[in-house]
């Protein structure tokens, strides 16, 4: 199957959704430390970049791989495409980390930086593998264990169409855990019921769809920027009442907004109208490590001012965080161009070798 285009539009979505993740994280510890959030605390609802993430990812699994539906013999290079893409960068920023807090706290013993992690075989699997439930070193990881169970399901129609019924399954009851089994209700805490029925499948699934009748359902210049509109407005009216574990209701609100703003984006650049600068198609290149690496990245630059004894009143501590923002971003772009670019473009060589 020849090599699928890029699509800017799609680069620059997941430039987009990253980012507002890391304001949303930013600007929550500023508030929880400072009282005081910065951009007016306007990203609040940041979290809700997630949603587009996921949608995006069934948009982009179905884009690349629907040709190798029913051709078991692709399924080894189905997810070995994906893991390269996954694990490698992963795998370096979890490792970091570890060794980051191991050489600040055991041998310069800076007590900020003390983390204390259950780490025995089992849990360290968990976490490397991004098995359900692990370890969360990086906490974002959690979503890309959702990301590995969506590819997951698309690969049993790669082994044979015939388990379609599988998936299908799968998001009906993820339908029904919707309204009736809250995900990640804290009365109930985790469970692997909940995880394999996720709502979050039903983003996935509604990637999937828009990618599969893109064609059928093509827009005009008008009636794109009508769509994009209803989604900002919906988004505006009701996204500030949902919260993070509000299930259906964040479906019906944070995903099917994705979904409008990904047709609009789609029809947009489809009909010659979005002509998207290098530096946001640059962000989206880099948005994977910008959203591995900002969370770690962002709370050990706020607790440097403590370890060297400077105290932050709010209005400094916002300036600073607008900071931190900028170098997350320049540091995200620096790690893709000079490490995951030239890591995952090796690897692929090697195994596209491999398997010849």
């Amino acid at each position: 199957m020849p090599p699928k285009r890029i699509i800017n539009s799609i680069q620059v979505l997941r430039g987009i959704a990253a980012f507002v993740v890391l304001i949303y994280h930013v600007s929550s510890y500023q508030k929880m430390h400072y009282s005081q959030a910065i951009f007016g605390d306007i990203f609040r609802i940041g979290f809700a970049g997630v949603d587009l993430f996921f949608v995006i990812s069934g948009f982009i699994i179905y884009y690349t791989a629907n040709g190798l539906i029913g051709k078991p013999t692709q399924f080894l290079s189905y997810w070995s495409k994906r893991s390269i893409r996954v694990f490698p960068i992963y795998w370096l920023v979890i490792l970091s980390i570890q060794l980051l807090q191991w050489f600040l706290s055991k041998q310069l013993h800076v007590v900020h930086f003390t983390v204390e992690y259950d780490m025995n075989f089992w849990n360290t699997l968990k976490t490397y593998t991004l098995f359900p439930n692990h370890i969360a070193i990086d906490p974002v990881t959690w979503t890309l264990s959702h990301e590995l169970y969506f590819y997951t399901l698309f690969s049993l129609l790669i082994l044979s169409q015939r388990l379609w019924f599988l998936p299908i399954i799968v998001f009906g009851l993820s339908v029904h855990n919707s309204f009736f089994h809250p995900y990640g209700e804290p009365s109930s805490g985790f469970s692997y019921y909940n995880f394999l029925f996720s709502n979050y499948n039903i983003e996935f699934l509604l990637g999937c769809l828009i990618c599969r009748y893109l064609e059928k359902i093509q827009l005009s210049v008008f009636m794109s920027l009508v769509v994009l509109l209803a989604a900002l407005c919906i988004i505006g009216v009701w996204g500030y009442d949902v919260g993070d574990y509000d299930n259906f209701k964040r479906i019906l609100v944070f995903g099917s907004s994705a979904c409008l703003v990904l047709v609009s984006f789609l029809s947009l650049e489809n009909a010659g109208i979005i002509k998207a600068p290098q530096s946001l198609i640059l962000l989206g290149g880099a948005s994977y490590v910008l959203y591995l690496i900002h969370f770690p990245t962002f709370l050990i630059m706020n607790k440097l001012p403590s370890v060297i004894g400077i105290k932050l009143d709010a209005t400094y501590a916002s300036i600073f965080n607008y900071m931190v923002i900028l170098i997350n971003v320049l540091l995200a772009i620096l790690i893709h161009k000079k490490i995951e670019l030239p890591l995952t473009t090796k690897l692929s060589h090697y195994f596209k070798g491999s398997n010849k």
